[in-house]
């Protein structure tokens, strides 16, 4: 018995891992059951044993990602700034799609890849959800700034937190569609560090002057 439910457990990763590459090559509605079968090497009722249709088995590739990514954000601890924590997100989500292949195609699917109509409309609604699970998270991170003087005090923490979720949904999206390097990937850590440093409040320079901190140009 454990056995045949480890096999069975393998093979419908494998089914998914082929599911991911189909998706990847031919969009979501292009991609049939039938396709996904044929890719994975087994009959299409085994492809619908592990999975009743594909809007499931879409589901499962993308919780499989999105769940684990951005469910990375700390809102908990005693750190003195929190936009560093903040920071530290941001360069996680890229770090992991630059170096886990499975995320990065995923991502790209989801992002790229896939027509969100007909039986996937409801699929929108879920992926406003995340956003929103998200946002919540970082509207305490952003409390936490506010709270400990390092986030500005003409910015509230839910629209900070709303304009990090935007710039997050639109930076993956460039980063991936950039393949060539030539446009956002080269300039992520100026982007993240600049979005970051436009929350803190002003520090004063010895002559009293306002002096913006750590603000980073985006034309280095």
């Amino acid at each position: 018995m454990r056995r045949t439910k480890a096999e069975s457990e393998k093979t419908r990763r494998h089914i998914l891992a082929k599911a991911r590459r189909e998706f990847a090559a031919h969009g979501l509605t292009r991609t049939t059951m039938q396709g996904i079968a044929r890719a994975a090497g087994v009959s299409r009722g085994a492809v619908y044993w592990h999975f009743a249709n594909k809007r499931e088995l879409f589901r499962v590739m993308r919780d499989q990602v999105s769940l684990p990514l951005f469910d990375r954000v700390d809102v908990g601890g005693n750190e003195h700034d929190p936009l560093a924590a903040v920071e530290r997100f941001l360069h996680g989500l890229v770090e992991r799609i630059e170096s886990d292949a499975q995320t990065r195609s995923t991502l790209d699917i989801l992002s790229l890849r896939c027509e969100y109509v007909d039986e996937f409309r409801p699929e929108l609604v879920k992926h406003m959800k995340r956003c929103a699970e998200l946002q919540q998270k970082l509207v305490a991170l952003y409390g936490r700034a506010r709270d400990s003087g390092t986030l500005r005090t003409d910015v509230a923490p839910d629209a900070a937190a709303l304009g990090t979720t935007v710039f997050i949904v639109g930076m993956l999206r460039l980063w991936l569609i950039d393949r060539g390097r030539t446009f956002a990937r080269g300039a992520v850590d100026a982007l993240i560090a600049s979005h970051v440093a436009v929350l803190r409040p002003a520090t004063r320079g010895k002559a009293g002057g306002a002096v913006e901190r750590d603000r980073v140009s985006l034309l280095k």
